[in-house]
């Protein structure tokens, strides 16, 4: 009886858990505004008078040909342009809310964790870690970045997890094995960094199982269409421009080492656990041959081969999503293997103290949002009044949010020119958003030369030059009739970058 109170604790703990993510996770994203690459998306098919965007809606399939020559082949980014062309802002907020909680419980359920005896505490310590360590302050609470990271996670995982139930489907039913295909090109196709992982991991597996026919026919059919979807999205001529390095813009926040240990220590760690593991125990390295022919070996490959998107994309933090999601359920299935268990009062203790600093900390940025929301309602409010772009507000560039809410919330920053643009398009206006700082308010613009604020701006009729601009951003503008320019030290980086 007391194995089965214990089992029965641990696992609604986890699912108490999981709806705390699920709604504050859900009031995150209702909670903060449209950013960054949301505003290009939006214009694609829309604007504020209606669908009236650079493409019609029913030439949708002209901007995504356009997107997959130019960019990438990812469905993440069609589906941001679609989506925020056709459905409102809420409903889109509901369902990748609902699709963090989901990569979450998908990550416990492929780990083999969910709803075993003995391991409930386990898996809330993981949920935990996909909570408050996954880089979900890399602009994550924005719709197209959501789309590309916590929502292609829980689309992949769901697939690879419906894959795994299809082992003795026979593909005679048409109607499955159509919704199979569908599911599979569309699984492959959301992000190549995730999708590509998983196949070299499957592709391993399979060889460890090519004497014993290991997969159905569903399955077989599955597979392809999923490796057709990887191939589409990999074979993309942007995403082999980026890969070939002809971007000459995107400079890479580090090299190769820093960046794989600043995003994907989750994968680090568990890669030197386990090898310590094999060093130090015989029974594990008796172990390994019945791992390597397990579908945890799926998981060990993909997290090794994910790696390699994130030392070559050179971007810190969101690169690193994929490969520590697929080292975490590696890990899962490698502690159900092994029968590892820790002594009860330390795992409860750890979950207890996971959970509560969880639930805390989601509390708290959820309601922390609220006040930057409406911050910039106030100053969209303004922008659409002011007949030259220009807006008197607290200077949101240094705007900081509280240490606990470990900078998930986003705001608008002014040295994304591209993100102005395509506000002024998105509201048919002749100028850009300027945001100056209030105390300009009372400024006579006529005959200013040059004015410093406490923040550190400056706004001066002088244009910086030569080396005095690699330090600070210059945003010019017009007022009054006059040419100004709003220069800002350059704004903090975010946690992990240099």
């Amino acid at each position: 009886m007391k194995q089965i109170v214990r089992y029965n604790s641990g696992f609604m703990a986890l699912v108490a858990l999981l709806a705390v993510i699920w709604v504050t996770y859900t009031l995150m994203y209702l909670l903060t505004p449209y950013f960054g690459d949301d505003w290009g998306y939006l214009s694609v098919h829309r604007t504020s008078t209606g669908l009236d965007g650079l493409y019609p809606l029913h030439e949708f399939w002209l901007a995504d040909a356009r997107h997959w020559l130019h960019s990438n082949g990812r469905m993440a980014n069609y589906l941001a342009s679609f989506c925020l062309g056709v459905f409102p802002k809420w409903l889109i907020d509901v369902i990748l809310g609902s699709a963090a909680c989901a990569g979450a419980a998908l990550i416990v359920r492929i780990g083999g964790l969910w709803r075993t005896d003995g391991y409930g505490s386990m898996a809330v310590i993981i949920v935990a870690v996909y909570a408050m360590l996954f880089p979900w302050w890399d602009m994550m609470f924005t719709i197209d970045f959501a789309l590309n990271y916590p929502f292609a996670l829980a689309v992949i995982l769901a697939a690879t997890y419906m894959f795994g139930r299809m082992k003795s489907a026979d593909g005679k039913a048409p109607l499955m094995t159509s919704a199979v295909i569908i599911v599979g090109v569309v699984a492959g196709c959301m992000h190549e960094s995730a999708s590509l992982p998983v196949l070299a991991g499957v592709g391993v597996w399979l060889w460890f199982h090519r004497d014993d026919n290991g997969l159905s026919p569903m399955q077989r059919r599955m597979l392809w269409a999923f490796a057709a979807g990887t191939a589409l999205a990999t074979l993309s001529p942007g995403i082999l421009f980026r890969a070939a390095g002809s971007e000459a813009w995107r400079v890479p926040d580090d090299n190769p080492w820093i960046l794989v240990v600043k995003s994907a220590p989750i994968t680090l760690i568990v890669a030197v656990a386990f090898i310590c593991s094999l060093i130090c125990s015989r029974r594990m390295r008796r172990m390994l041959p019945r791992i390597a022919a397990s579908p945890a070996i799926v998981w060990g490959v993909a997290a090794i081969v994910a790696l390699g998107p994130v030392a070559a994309g050179g971007i810190v933090g969101r690169s690193g999503w994929f490969s520590q999601a697929y080292a975490l359920i590696f890990m899962c299935r490698w502690i159900r293997m092994s029968e590892l268990r820790l002594p009860r009062a330390v795992t409860v203790t750890a979950a207890a103290v996971a959970w509560i600093v969880t639930v805390a900390q989601s509390i708290a940025t959820s309601v922390t949002a609220v006040e930057f929301g409406r911050r910039m309602e106030v100053i969209d409010e303004a922008y659409l009044e002011s007949a030259d772009g220009v807006v008197f507000a607290d200077d949101v560039d240094y705007l900081t949010s509280p240490w606990w809410t470990l900078q998930r919330i986003d705001h608008r920053t002014q040295d994304m020119t591209m993100e102005r643009e395509n506000i002024a398009r998105y509201y048919h206006r002749e100028h850009l958003p300027v945001i100056l700082p209030r105390a300009a308010a009372s400024i006579d613009f006529s005959t200013l030369h040059t004015a410093r604020f406490n923040s550190g701006a400056v706004i001066t009729t002088r244009k910086p030059e030569g080396d005095s601009c690699l330090s600070v951003t210059v945003i010019p503008f017009r007022r009054a009739g006059r040419e100004f320019y709003l220069i800002m030290p350059r704004r903090r980086a975010a946690w992990g970058e240099r």
